[in-house]
């Protein structure tokens, strides 16, 4: 049962890494078209459906009968990871773009 619980808890951190990685490009592309917060609102109302969706697909991919509180600490811990790893550096770099944008705007 422990193999089985350590599969799902790494399957579910996959999951929370890759959902993570979408909403930094949601963010992206919510900053390039210039969303209103109609549309802003309704491109995270769509990454949570993702990310429903993502949960639901995995869950029944790893035949996890009642969904358990491990599934949800391992999509918890792939966000963070993520958001501490890779997505800290994705963030960096959009700030540096932005910078530069405002400083090519200026000058």
């Amino acid at each position: 049962m422990p193999a089985q619980q350590a599969r799902v808890f790494l399957a579910m951190a996959l999951c929370g890494a890759a959902v993570a990685c979408a909403c930094d490009g949601a963010r992206a592309l919510r900053r390039l078209l210039g969303l209103g917060d109609v549309l802003s609102g309704a491109l995270d109302l769509a990454m949570g459906a993702l990310a429903a969706a993502a949960m639901t697909v995995t869950a029944l991919c790893l035949r996890i009968d009642p969904l358990r509180l491990y599934a949800f600490a391992g999509v918890a811990a792939g966000f963070a990871l993520y958001r501490v790893s890779l997505g800290a550096l994705i963030r960096r770099a959009d700030a540096c773009a932005r910078r530069l944008r405002a400083r090519l705007k200026k000058g």
